[in-house]
């Protein structure tokens, strides 16, 4: 099994592929102030659960789904269906950082969590073109949430050499041209439905992994422990921005 494959295999068995609820995702979105019938983007969808709660809370337009993973999306795919707004729902393979969006044609561009791939100066400075006047848009980055981290939860992200305090996204978003409407803490609770699904998930795949799932099955582990011991030094923040 691939590491993609061992990935995909662990959050298939969950409804979210990292920390969040739809009660999050409903508080962003009347943040933006947007109604009506919109146009968004969820950029690196994965699985899902973001663009299927979009296009059921507002009357949407469309909702163009994309992420590079096949599987994720087929699964996306088959959420829709059930949920009876694939008429809504296009669904894009292709990488994040230059798909094929045409100028001024979406009102809300979503990122929950690919900024991690992009960082957020340029995430937002390649996603400028796309938006309408007056569009939006809403991003979840990971911050620290104190000047001087654990050793352990340092090492933890040290794979994110980007992360930053919130003060530190703040002069990001301003160096891409933007401003913020509104931002938020994502809850405690968010993190711990996630970890406590993937923990589960993680326990029922353990006796049959091979050595890929079981990387990824430790680093699932890893990451619930750490939270535990020092969640109260990083957390994600909630950005609802447009170009200044």
């Amino acid at each position: 099994m691939s590491d993609g494959d061992a990935l995909f295999t662990l959050h298939s068995g969950v409804l979210q592929e990292a920390p969040g609820s739809d009660a999050t995702t409903r508080r962003a979105l009347k943040a933006t102030g947007l109604s009506g019938a919109i146009s968004i983007a969820d950029m690196g969808c994965g699985l899902g659960a973001a663009s299927l709660m979009l296009a059921q809370a507002l009357p949407v337009r469309e909702v163009t789904t994309i992420d590079l993973y096949q599987p994720y999306l087929d699964a996306l795919e088959a959420r829709a269906q059930a949920a009876g707004i694939a008429a809504q729902t296009t669904i894009a393979a292709s990488e994040i950082v230059t798909p094929k969006l045409s100028t001024a044609s979406l009102d809300l561009i979503w990122y929950e969590g690919a900024f991690y791939f992009l960082g957020v100066t340029q995430g937002l400075s390649v996603r400028k073109p796309p938006l309408k006047p007056g569009g939006r848009i809403v991003f979840l980055e990971v911050v620290w949430l104190t000047e001087e981290p654990s050793k352990d939860a340092a090492l933890m992200w040290m794979e994110y050499p980007q992360m930053t305090t919130w003060a530190g996204v703040l002069e990001r978003i301003d160096a891409a041209g933007f401003s913020v409407i509104n931002d938020f803490l994502q809850p405690d609770s968010d993190w711990r439905e996630y970890l406590c699904s993937l923990g589960a998930r993680a326990t029922a795949l353990r006796p049959e992994s091979d050595e890929a799932l079981r990387g990824v099955l430790d680093g699932a582990e890893q990451e619930a422990s750490l939270f535990e011991r020092h969640g109260d030094t990083y957390g994600c923040q909630m950005f609802i921005t447009e170009p200044a």
